[in-house]
């Protein structure tokens, strides 16, 4: 009975591939967690709301930069009213606002842009505005809010 002798190289070769098979089977390819979405930054709020009253006339206006946005670029902004009857005010109770308008961003040279609203008032109410901007998907916080009631 004759054994027959495998050639050195390729029990090497064998071998070889098994230690590398057993080396990336024990060291993967890193710490396995669940699958998450990238993360999104929501744009920066608007901070410097302000309001012009002029008779019944009331102007808004704030300003943004682009170097405020989050990681989605700003599209625009929504203006926000909560109004209450003068002679029924509440000073604790809640505000309900409703969306007025939708303003699109544009874009100044700078990156920056001085955005207004204009709205009419009714004699004997107060109105409160906020503005939030948004992008794609995402929201700002609440802006300041501002006042405004016709004298």
């Amino acid at each position: 009975m004759t054994v027959e002798k495998m050639p050195a190289n390729r029990f090497s070769i064998k071998l070889l591939i098994a230690a590398m098979l057993l080396c990336l089977s024990i060291l993967g390819c890193g710490k396995k967690e669940m699958p998450s979405a990238p993360r999104q930054v929501p744009p920066q709020p608007v901070a410097d709301l302000r309001v012009q009253l002029t008779g019944n006339k009331v102007e808004l206006t704030w300003s943004f930069s682009k170097a405020l946005s989050g990681s989605e670029p700003i599209t625009g902004f929504g203006v926000y009213r909560a109004s209450e009857s003068v002679s029924e005010s509440c000073d604790h109770c809640p505000f309900l606002f409703q969306r007025v308008a939708d303003i699109p961003f544009l874009e100044g040279q700078d990156g920056a842009s001085v955005m207004t609203y204009r709205d009419t008032l009714e004699k004997g109410y107060r109105y409160r505005y906020k503005v939030i901007c948004y992008s794609t998907g995402l929201a700002s916080k609440d802006s300041n809010v501002v006042v405004a009631e016709e004298e």
